[in-house]
């Protein structure tokens, strides 16, 4: 059987390079094109993945309370808030009214009724490596923008920042809750990876919707 881990770090590399250089995300290879609009759509986008992500977990906690200490890592209420006060701090800056009509209700609930997992809990394990395992570049990302312009909102990745604390406590957490749990065997990796890879898929698709419906806008 395969270290879990590992075998995330191996088997999502793929999807993650796509995200990476899929708009509005390929903003960071570059920060001297830096655009205000483009970071704002990176928000509006995590905005939406957060939200999805949180409610899954939640729910899965619900059902699964083992998972409790998991969800408690990834300070969902912080990084909610932390996303509200740099987009709101950016449509003050642009003189707009404040809203963001990308990363409304309805769009979370209709990209969340796309997703389909065979194993809840694999799910949630998926979603949480995603969303701490983000917060290890939000220190990087913190940095290059603070040197960029020190005007830009940066509550989010300061929150995800300090969520990366977490990292070493989140993965000593599920490797020692995957017997419990039934996902400690090579199926149960590969079916915690394919979930991995498929909330990767839901990340690249706002970004991609995001960028569609600003360019419809302009």
């Amino acid at each position: 059987m395969q270290n879990l881990f590992l075998a995330l770090k191996q088997d999502t590399h793929d999807k993650h390079t796509q995200l990476e250089n899929t708009p509005p995300f390929s903003l960071f290879h570059n920060l001297s094109d830096f655009n205000i609009n483009t970071y704002a759509s990176v928000l509006s986008v995590m905005t939406i993945f957060h939200r999805i992500t949180a409610q899954h977990v939640s729910a899965t906690v619900s059902e699964t309370p083992t998972l409790t200490p998991v969800f408690d890592m990834l300070n969902t209420k912080k990084v909610a808030n932390s996303l509200k006060r740099d987009t709101h701090d950016i449509s003050k800056a642009a003189n707009c009214d404040g809203k963001n009509p990308f990363a409304n209700q309805s769009d979370t609930s209709q990209y969340a009724s796309k997703l389909t997992f065979i194993n809840t809990k694999s799910a949630a394990i998926a979603a949480s490596y995603i969303w701490l395992g983000s917060s290890m570049g939000a220190n990087i990302i913190l940095r290059r923008l603070a040197k960029h312009d020190e005007n830009i909102p940066t509550s989010y990745y300061a929150t995800m920042a300090d969520c990366a604390k977490a990292w070493v406590s989140f993965k000593k957490e599920v490797e020692d809750k995957l017997p419990q749990l039934g996902l400690n065997s090579q199926v149960g990796i590969d079916t915690i990876v394919d979930d991995a890879n498929a909330w990767f898929s839901l990340l690249i698709e706002l970004g991609q919707a995001n960028c569609s419906q600003e360019a419809e806008v302009q």
